[in-house]
């Protein structure tokens, strides 16, 4: 089962909702950003490390640990635009995998015990329950917000969705190696390093009252 549920996971068309997120990359074409300017690998690891922190948890049937690093989750995004989308494509992605794995019991008990369900700590409890080890977790994690980026692009810029796709192709030799620096680290939850990105967070509080955007973030 964990090589589909690694499939399903790292498809687009799994309905969780990030068909909606640029990943900043909208907010940031708004302010000149080109093709030329296109990240050329996955975005750094912090959040993946927190993803497999709740992956490990969800495990160990960790319910308060899991509470806990919706804490942390919660403190690393101090853009209120960027911790409502988090909660609410955690929250999407848990209705739909209650849906396809009705048998994981741990994913619908997370679902009920949390009231953030931050996106990270989410993915991290289907993960775990959908049998993905730690290695395909952070691997499927890291692809999923290049991909978003890819796809995003192909939306927003003059660029070729061929060409777009190389470029998440080309991120392959990065994205195993950031996944191999997650899976090896053993930071306790509250010394996570934290994905706070000045730019980034100014950037969603203009693009969340901006007219006529494409993505949500």
């Amino acid at each position: 089962m964990a090589r589909l549920s690694l499939l399903l996971l790292s498809d687009g068309r799994f309905p969780a909702g990030g068909y909606a997120h640029s990943g900043g990359l909208e907010p940031a074409v708004a302010d000149g950003l080109g093709v030329a300017d296109l990240p050329r690998g996955p975005p750094p690891r912090p959040e993946c490390m927190l993803m497999l922190q709740a992956a490990r948890a969800a495990r160990a049937g960790d319910l308060d640990a899991l509470r806990r690093l919706d804490a942390e989750s919660e403190a690393r995004t101090p853009s209120p635009p960027l911790r409502t989308a988090s909660r609410r494509l955690g929250a999407q992605l848990l209705r739909t995998a209650c849906t396809v794995w009705p048998q994981q019991a741990l994913i619908a008990a997370y679902r009920a015990a949390s009231a953030a369900t931050p996106r990270p700590v989410a993915f991290g409890v289907v993960a775990a329950a959908t049998g993905l080890d730690d290695l395909d977790a952070a691997q499927a994690y890291l692809y999923e917000e290049a991909a978003t980026l890819s796809g995003a692009a192909a939306r927003l810029l003059p660029i070729d969705a061929a060409d777009a796709l190389r470029l998440l192709a080309d991120t392959e030799p990065t994205l195993i190696r950031l996944a191999e620096e997650v899976v090896s680290s053993r930071h306790p939850p509250a010394e996570l390093p934290s994905a706070f990105a000045p730019c980034h967070e100014l950037r969603s509080l203009a693009h969340s009252g901006r007219e006529g955007r494409l993505f949500a973030t």
